[in-house]
């Protein structure tokens, strides 16, 4: 047997041939009188593996619908989230995602005419048809199944009422699996010829006759044109046979159905006597014949082969070049498919070795960004410690010199430094506005009644924990910016709210604001991480706008940030995004 294994193909496809030949010579001298037997029983034996065919196709078929309906019910956050959300704000954001994600699910399989989502509050969501008329369907989805076909249905669809199956299953919570209350059901509607796909063309055998039956005894395909599909089937065969015609049965099990086959046994045995004599003759022709092919498949077969393998050796080389090389084969479609899965693999390690030098670059940005971001920082300290140590002593003189005014606002200038100074990164948000109240204080005797401030932030959001120093920069913005260069009595305000799992800060003024050029400027410099090195913009804006929203962006993700909006004469307004959580850093 080892001997057997190390010859080349050729030999071994040769030897093949040749005991095939043999075989075939001793199984015809061997039932030569038998024939109308043997015929006969080959022809159930078809019949069974046609049926078995069918089968498989559907279970095929079937099997693609509940891979379908098992992503959508418990691979699928966002299905998870549609039926659970109770916002209509984000419903709506999830609606079109859900959207998207059900018609991808769709083009999955053929014959997929709707996906229906009926939710345990109501919600209702499909992407084609009336789902009106999937509403009363739900009720026959048992629980706890992870899917389940119901019997034939017809429904309308496109101006027309067409045949189908529904395939669904009831959805429970994946965040609570001790519950056995489903939040929704699944329904996917089915054409019913879809079911059998091309197999249909296979079933029309002269004579013979094809039932496909479905839970309840009802046909969805016949090749019987006295019997329509969506009608009963007339409970008149049984396996037996009654020595006029030959029946053959088999359960669907996927969809709870059968199929069935009737042939007339006249229809069998009409050419046994021809074939008796065609028999011989047929096999010397064929055997003349066979020369052709086979070296025809050899060479489909061998050629390819030493082709793959000349690109693995060059390959196992271990040059990078090399990677890129692609091949194209002619042959079987095994040879076409193991080409196809050759290629699929170098694509793939062409692109995990892309993938992982993007994935260290974006690395090297970020944590080149998180130093800028630092420097910038600690730059802007301009050594707080000793400014304290001087402001503190200012402070003492002016209090023994009766020089109130100056008391008052280096007491203010003390408390802003030595709060720039605590040790922890994140402090409450009572603490934040404390110091901004220090250093509104300071620039109010400054600016005199030039602007007002008001404040607006619920008790609740105060003990939220938020980056140190994170509303200074932009309040020191709108005052500079915005309440500077205009004339008159400018109103800034303050507030803060809690959205969701997001806490929003607001600093808004009805000062300059600034023209559509530079915000898309700003804005086009803080989406691309350019505010701390850019060299067009203005040094405070750098400093503040871009040092905030770089440090949210590096603390929480991409997903926060600050949102700008600003309008030439109108005023500006900067929201500081962030996640929530009180008590604990946000």
């Amino acid at each position: 047997m080892e001997y057997l294994k190390k010859l080349p193909i050729r030999v071994q496809l040769s030897m093949l041939v040749i005991i095939i030949i043999v075989i075939v010579i001793f199984i015809i001298f061997t039932n030569y009188f038998k024939a109308a037997n043997v015929v006969e029983k080959k022809n159930e034996e078809y019949f069974t593996e046609m049926i078995s065919q069918m089968n498989q196709t559907l279970s095929s078929n079937s099997d693609v619908v509940k891979r379908i309906i098992q992503n959508i019910s418990y691979n699928s956050p966002i299905v998870q989230q549609y039926l659970t959300e109770t916002n209509p704000a984000a419903k709506f954001v999830q609606y079109n995602q859900l959207k998207s994600y059900i018609s991808d699910m769709t083009s999955m399989k053929d014959g997929i005419l709707d996906i229906a989502l009926i939710g345990s509050n109501g919600t209702k969501f499909n992407i084609n048809g009336d789902i009106s008329n999937l509403v009363p369907l739900k009720d026959e989805i048992p629980e706890k199944q992870l899917y389940y076909f119901t019997a034939l249905k017809t429904l309308p669809f496109n101006n027309e009422n067409k045949n189908v199956f529904i395939a669904g299953a009831q959805i429970y919570s994946i965040d609570n699996l001790e519950s056995t209350k489903a939040i929704g059901t699944l329904l996917v509607v089915m054409d019913a010829n879809a079911l059998l796909g091309s197999s249909n063309k296979a079933l029309r055998i002269s004579g013979s006759k094809a039932y496909a039956l479905d839970r309840n005894g009802n046909v969805f395909f016949t090749n019987d044109d006295e019997i329509k599909p969506g009608s009963a089937y007339p409970p008149l065969l049984s396996l037996e046979k009654d020595g006029d015609v030959i029946i053959q049965k088999g359960a669907v099990p996927d969809i709870g159905g059968e199929i069935i086959f009737k042939l007339p046994k006249s229809e069998l045995l009409s050419g046994i006597e021809e074939i008796r004599k065609q028999s011989f003759l047929i096999f010397f022709i064929s055997l003349l014949l066979l020369a052709i092919p086979f070296f025809l498949v050899i060479n489909n077969i061998l050629q390819p082969l030493k082709k793959l393998m000349r690109l693995m050796n060059e390959i196992k080389l271990g040059k990078l070049n090399n990677l890129r090389k692609r091949i194209s084969l002619q042959g079987y479609a095994e040879i076409i498919i193991m080409a196809n899965d050759f290629n699929e693999m170098l694509d793939e390690i062409d692109d995990l070795t892309h993938r992982l030098l993007e994935s260290k670059t974006r690395l090297y940005e970020a944590e080149l960004v998180k130093k800028q971001s630092e420097m910038a920082y600690l730059q802007s300290q301009i050594n707080p410690h000793f400014l304290y140590n001087t402001l503190e002593s200012i402070n003492g003189i002016a209090a023994k010199e009766g020089a109130d005014k100056i008391y008052h606002m280096t007491k203010a200038l003390s408390l802003v430094f030595r709060y720039s100074v605590k040790g922890t990164d994140t402090v409450p948000l009572r603490e934040e506005l404390a110091m901004i109240k220090s250093f509104i204080y300071i620039q109010k005797i400054r600016f005199g009644n030039r602007f007002e401030v008001k404040y607006h932030f619920p008790e609740e959001i105060l003990e939220y924990r938020v980056p140190k120093m994170i509303l200074q920069p932009i309040v020191e913005n709108a005052i500079f910016h915005g309440i500077e260069p205009k004339s008159g009595e400018v109103l800034l305000e303050l507030a803060g709210e809690i959205s969701g799992d997001m806490i929003l800060l607001t600093v808004k003024d009805n000062g300059m604001g600034m023209d559509d050029e530079k915000l898309r400027m700003i804005m086009n410099s803080l989406s691309a991480k350019q505010g701390l090195i850019g060299q067009n913009q203005d040094w405070t804006i750098s400093i503040g706008l871009a040092n905030v929203n770089n440090r949210v962006k590096l603390k929480y993700g991409n997903e926060y940030g600050i949102i700008i909006e600003s309008e030439p004469g109108l005023g500006t307004e900067v929201v500081i995004m962030m996640p929530g959580g009180s008590d604990s850093d946000v």
